[in-house]
């Protein structure tokens, strides 16, 4: 026991003299010139006991205000979060009504309108995220939790509801990257683009599709956690596992356009059309993608062992 919490002799003389007294104005003692004779070690064990419940009750008190105090500030950052959405959505909007205008009046033409409300449209996504942990915040007092084995709060399964909104901002982005690539497709068929730009556009398609996947897995696997189907640690391995396989493939992929990259800098540097320097640059980021591809192959080894 600490020895803060040790009581000293005058400290127990003390209240030995006030238990007699209390004792001797019930009547249940006769008056006595002597001090009752009550056991140190009781006296000792009941002040113990006195300061170890003041202690719990402090403590939980202390756990009240902390928590109270908790709720406010994650409160006010989420509040400003859903503020700073409202602002944008509110300003996109904005820009988009004036653009329908213009495209009305042969101004500017049709494709800078649709890229302003489909921005719109993700922004409002973007608000509709913020809002639910805005509600989460303030049914659960904490900051919103994003782990697929997260407790369902006041009823709600907000993980699910966030995954659903991610999932459909991946679909705006998937529409803008289509769009994006039927413009690409028609210029690099009259030589205006690089074939490589037509490259990205398309691998960028896949990416997105790709993560929209892997939002329904995670759908899946949080359906399958509160249905009682998987624990809390398989469902995390389970996760972990699809996004160590997803960063594997990403590391791939970059890792083999960069390699084609390099061989057309060399072969460009040969006939001293690039520079040296910007072979080298590109020879040091081939290195690190590389790196990259390594730690994505670790990874994803010994998440399989642990399953």
């Amino acid at each position: 026991m600490s020895k803060n919490f040790e009581p000293d002799k005058q400290f127990v003389d003390r209240l030995e003299w006030q238990l007699a007294s209390e004792f001797r104005r019930a009547g249940r003692l006769r008056p006595a010139a002597g001090r009752v004779a009550v056991p140190r070690g009781v006296v000792a064990a009941a002040l113990v006991a006195g300061v170890l419940l003041t202690g719990v009750a402090a403590t939980k008190a202390a756990d009240l205000i902390k928590d109270s105090w908790r709720k406010k500030i994650e409160l006010a950052r989420v509040e400003t979060d859903v503020k700073l959405k409202e602002a944008r959505l509110a300003s996109l909007r904005e820009a988009a009504g004036a653009a329908e205008a213009r495209v009305a009046a042969g101004l500017i033409d049709q494709e800078e309108y649709l890229s302003l409300k489909l921005a719109g449209d993700s922004a409002a996504l973007e608000l509709k995220r913020s809002v639910l942990g805005r509600e989460e915040v303030k049914a659960s007092g904490e900051m919103p939790r994003d782990e697929l084995y997260a407790p369902i709060v006041d009823g709600r399964d907000f993980v699910s509801e966030r995954l659903k909104v991610e999932s459909e901002i991946q679909g705006l982005g998937l529409k803008a990257s289509e769009r994006r690539l039927a413009r690409v497709e028609k210029l690099a068929a009259l030589g205006l683009v690089p074939v490589e730009e037509l490259a990205g556009v398309r691998a960028e398609i896949a990416a997105r599709k790709g993560q929209i996947g892997k939002i329904a897995e995670r759908l899946d696997l949080r359906r399958r956690f509160l249905a009682g189907e998987m624990t809390a640690q398989d469902v995390e391995i389970k996760d972990r596992i699809s996004a160590a396989g997803e960063n594997l493939r990403r590391a791939l992929a970059r890792v083999g356009s960069m390699r084609e990259e390099l061989k057309r800098l060399e072969a460009l540097e040969a006939t001293g059309m690039v520079p040296i320097a910007e072979v080298r640059q590109l020879r040091y980021a081939l290195e690190a993608a590389q790196a990259e591809l390594n730690l994505a192959v670790l990874e994803k080894d010994v998440l399989e062992k642990v399953k």
